[in-house]
């Protein structure tokens, strides 16, 4: 890896993540990169940030497509870069070279663009458990994050993503981790699914709980992602998250339910059907709006008009539709 850091200081540019969701505006966060990497030749069976890094001239196209798309918050591919999910594939030990680089690919592509984007550490699920349930201890759990995210915060991340959660311990446990080692925007969402009586994570975490641990810990931005909740489904989740106290909330839904066709997982929710649900988001109270699994810059691209085209009505204190 021989991309230079980018050129423009992140720390002043990304401190202004957070005054600018405070002051009402919305902004966009990018959408999936696992279809998109896919449509690029990665197949199962490889780390997706490995592979990434071998493989830059793909990874630089998907994140320039999401910012031309409009994106105004972007990811790194990261969301597996922890030493648990790492280590299966023997680069345990390359946790900190491939998160940096992989931080470092993204802030050149940004510097390239000539737009002004918030370069974010993406962090995801260790996938074990934490204790009682598992082996795995908080402050084992706490070191492991700290690893990853020390390496994306000297790579240029100027915010940490924490994303696809569905253990609150595990969660919070992020969280702490990246205020133990950076002062830097978080935001933390977690999946959800639609039950009987509102949402809850595989885990059993209700959105109020999942506001008030994450905010505890220490998360400025709290919200969802993934799980099955559908885009035209996030209102009534980002009131739940509303009413609970949260002052600003991201969400990042599926292009639509998985569906298996052949052998191939189908995102068929269209750009279009994506979109129509905005104005809701909107009148909901969204802060930040962006896609998780199956969405493509084109969808980021509707997702991006949408909003910018209707009333942001984002701000702390906005009134559920």
């Amino acid at each position: 890896m021989t991309d230079a850091a980018p050129e423009r200081g992140n720390g002043a540019m990304h401190r202004g993540l957070l005054e600018r969701l405070q002051s009402g505006e919305v902004l966009v966060a990018d959408g999936a990169n696992g279809v998109r990497l896919a449509a690029y030749g990665y197949r199962p069976g490889e780390a997706p940030e490995r592979w990434s890094l071998d493989h830059p001239e793909a990874m630089r196209a998907i994140h320039a497509g999401y910012i031309a798309a409009g994106a105004d918050v972007v990811l790194t591919n990261t969301l597996g870069g922890s030493r648990p999910k790492l280590a299966p594939y023997g680069l345990g030990e390359e946790v900190a070279a491939i998160n940096r680089d992989l931080a470092l690919l993204l802030g050149d592509v940004i510097a390239r663009s000539g737009r002004e984007v918030f370069l974010a550490g993406d962090v995801g699920p260790t996938g074990a458990l934490l204790a009682p349930l598992g082996a795995l201890e908080e402050r084992e759990a706490i070191a492991i994050f700290r690893e990853q995210i020390a390496a994306l915060v000297a790579g240029g991340a100027g915010c940490v993503f924490i994303e696809t959660m569905m253990d609150l311990g595990e969660a919070a446990a992020a969280v702490r981790a990246a205020r133990e080692c950076c002062d830097l925007p978080v935001i933390a969402t977690m999946a959800f699914n639609p039950v009987r009586d509102g949402y809850r994570t595989m885990m059993g975490v209700t959105p109020a709980a999942a506001a008030e641990a994450l905010l505890a810990a220490g998360a400025d931005v709290v919200g969802a992602n993934c799980g099955q909740v559908q885009a035209a489904d996030m209102p009534a989740l980002i009131r739940a998250f509303r009413a609970a106290g949260a002052p600003l909330v991201a969400v990042e839904p599926n292009a639509g339910l998985p569906q298996l066709v052949g052998e191939e997982t189908v995102f068929s929710q269209t750009p279009e059907e994506m979109a129509a649900a905005v104005p809701d988001i909107l009148a909901a109270g969204a802060n930040l709006v962006g896609g998780c699994c199956g969405t493509t810059d084109a969808h980021i691209r509707r997702i991006a008009a949408a909003i910018r085209g209707g009333a942001a009505t984002g701000a702390p204190g906005a009134e559920p539709a």
